[in-house]
């Protein structure tokens, strides 16, 4: 029969190594144990809204108002907006009158062009805004009615 010598140093490394699978094993079962207690073995509720209040899959909301009159801006700036009973709208920027063409938008901002120029006029509640697409330039902002 062989004669096995384990000295002190062997059996401090192998009951280190048998220390560090235990702490893994419990390590792995305190984790499994708290995933298990996040798990709920009470049954959801069945929640349905009536149809009547589902919303329509492609409806429109209601294009937005444009605010028509004299808008002062920032840096001493002043933008004309008028709109007539055809719902022709007209810009007038430094003295020069331009017709104006709506673009629809998705955020739910009116928004005006006239291509010939570049000229954008963006609406939000908070403000107005006079673009030049052409310059890549923003012409008038922070445009409020008087």
């Amino acid at each position: 029969m062989p004669i096995i010598i384990i000295n002190a140093t062997s059996r401090l490394n192998a009951n280190a190594a048998i220390g560090a699978k235990m702490t893994k094993i419990a390590a792995i079962l305190a984790l499994t144990t708290l995933l298990a207690s996040c798990g709920s073995s009470v049954p959801l509720t069945e929640t349905r809204t009536p149809a009547e209040q589902l919303p329509i899959v492609g409806a429109r909301l209601a294009a937005p108002v444009l605010t028509a009159g004299a808008f002062n801006c920032d840096m001493g700036n002043r933008v004309d907006i008028e709109a007539d009973a055809n719902n022709d709208v007209r810009l007038t920027w430094k003295g020069t009158k331009y017709a104006m063409t709506p673009v629809s938008t998705t955020t739910g901002a009116v928004r005006f062009e006239n291509q010939s120029s570049g000229l954008v006029w963006i609406q939000i509640p908070a403000k107005s805004m006079l673009l030049n697409t052409r310059q890549g330039a923003q012409l008038a902002n922070e445009c409020r009615v008087r």
